[in-house]
């Protein structure tokens, strides 16, 4: 079977596991229509490095296969802000209107060709910090609340598994060490967050215990 063959059925896995990736926390949401413990600014930081990715896989002219499932997770992504704006209890600040007017503005001027290729290029060189931003905003968000009871351990599992191949088909089919890197950053964190959202899954409800 030869790699390129292989990467393609791993690229229809991850395709799958990203259709029901945020779903789990998705569903949360509605359900609990509670926002406590969710961070806004770790989803709106992984919004922006979700579509560098996207971004730079197509004008490296990559296969379609190798990031449809990224694709899928910024639509996601797209959803569970658009939640968290709205179960929000308290207002909307100015900072998370202008970071959302920021971002379009910013995707506009990439759609409109303002900025180059090679641009797109460069700045993916620096999505890694940009992930470990995002995900240590999501570790101390939990950490501050040690309450995961509206935040899905499942999601960022089927993450770890997606990360997983990601490195597999970055390192050994595309061969760009950028893409492996990224993973591989990804993948640890996602580890990490998911284990702590198992551990603080009980939260309130230890607190309403002490209280008593």
């Amino acid at each position: 079977m030869d790699l390129e063959l292989i990467g393609n059925l791993l690229g229809i896995s991850t395709l799958a596991v990203s259709f029901v990736g945020q779903v789990p926390q998705i569903l949360t949401l509605l359900k609990t229509k509670k926002v406590e413990g969710v961070s806004f600014d770790a989803y709106f930081i992984e919004i922006c490095s979700l579509t560098i990715q996207v971004l730079y896989f197509f004008v490296k002219e990559y296969s379609v296969l190798s990031y449809a499932d990224i694709s899928v997770l910024l639509l996601q992504d797209y959803i569970l802000v658009f939640l968290l704006l709205m179960y929000d209890n308290k207002t909307t600040s100015f900072k998370q209107y202008a970071q959302i007017i920021g971002y379009v503005g910013a995707l506009t001027a990439v759609i409109t060709g303002t900025v180059t290729k090679e641009l797109v290029v460069t700045v993916m060189q620096g999505v890694t910090f940009l992930n470990i931003f995002s995900k240590v905003t999501f570790l101390a968000s939990i950490l501050s609340s040690k309450d995961t009871s509206n935040m899905a351990a499942s999601s960022f599992g089927l993450y770890v598994y997606a990360n997983i191949v990601r490195m597999f088909t970055g390192y050994v089919i595309l061969k760009d060490t950028t893409v492996f890197m990224q993973m591989a950053v990804n993948c640890t964190f996602n580890a990490i967050i998911t284990y702590l959202i198992i551990r603080y899954k009980d939260g309130n409800k230890n607190k309403e215990k002490k209280s008593e």
